[in-house]
């Protein structure tokens, strides 16, 4: 039996000319771990979504988050202990690009919640095991280069946002 990580992240894809086309929803899956792309969101009761969908590992690995840069069209999933990036991710149903990067390997397996900043370029992520949140520029895959930004008086956090805005 499929479950369904009901995280829904918004990724403008990218057209074949490397233009940026319309808004999609990713849904993460787990059992196997997989990602849905939606590149129509219904808007009646009789209407249906339209999706595609990419098998990302035939182990039982669970994707606990998802999280996007819609101006890179980059991916970034949280799965045990690890997080990856999908570089030049669309939306649309015939190019799906599945080459995943690794970008942090934790010290639990208890990451929850991931966010992009794709205005500062930084990714954050909760660790309830650890009871921290912590930071790391997006784009380097160097694990040593993270930052706890909080972490007295913190209880299990699981859940994370961010609201990017230019200054």
């Amino acid at each position: 039996m499929k479950s369904l990580l009901f995280t829904m992240v918004f990724l403008l894809s990218l057209d074949e000319q490397g233009g940026q086309g319309g808004p999609g929803l990713i849904i993460g899956v787990s059992n196997p771990a997989a990602l849905l792309a939606f590149t129509q969101i219904p808007v009646g009761d009789n209407s249906s979504f339209s999706n595609a969908s990419v098998q990302l590992s035939t182990s039982n690995v669970q994707i606990t988050s998802v999280a996007s840069d819609p101006n890179k069209g980059v991916v970034f999933m949280a799965m045990s202990d690890k997080i990856y990036m999908i570089f030049n991710y669309t939306i649309s149903e015939s190019n799906f690009c599945t080459s995943m990067t690794e970008v942090f390997t934790g010290k639990s397996s208890a990451l929850g919640q991931i966010a992009v900043d794709y205005i500062s370029n930084n990714l954050y992520w909760c660790d309830s095991l650890h009871q921290w949140i912590a930071m790391k520029p997006a784009y380097n895959s160097t694990n040593d280069i993270y930052k706890v930004l909080v972490h007295k008086d913190l209880r299990q956090p699981v859940g994370l946002a961010l609201d990017p805005k230019e200054k």
